[in-house]
């Protein structure tokens, strides 16, 4: 019997879902910068980047265009005087929404209410 020159993949050996999904959206800066778009039609490169606050020009240029590969995002070439790009949300990007609502529901019950009490506490110990 003639053995296959490249690995079987069996069924246990598929990445998790929530794997492949990590790759794309667990990078810094990716789900703030879908959060901001989901609040928006378009979105010029600066406006981004002022909402963002700290994020370098290099980091959101290379995460916009991941975003764009991927097909969450798409870049539309504005010809106007100025010319300018816009960034906007497909609808793949926007299935997002709904997972963003829950990050965002998690984190205000048991992020954020945690930073809070830490910091209360702080606050009667000084």
């Amino acid at each position: 019997m003639r053995m296959p020159t490249h690995p079987v993949v069996l069924p246990d050996e598929l990445p998790c879902p929530v794997e492949a999904a990590a790759r794309i959206i667990g990078r810094k800066w990716t789900l703030q910068i879908v959060h901001r778009l989901l609040n928006a039609s378009n979105k010029r490169f600066c406006e981004l980047q002022e909402e963002l606050g700290g994020v370098n020009p290099g980091t959101l240029t290379s995460r916009l265009k991941m975003l764009e590969d991927e097909g969450l995002v798409m870049r539309e070439q504005v010809s106007s005087i100025p010319p300018h790009v816009e960034y906007s949300l497909t609808d793949k990007g926007r299935e997002l929404a709904p997972v963003i609502a829950e990050i965002s529901d998690w984190s205000q019950r048991w992020v954020c209410n945690e930073e809070e009490k830490a910091a209360e506490k702080q606050l009667r110990t000084a």
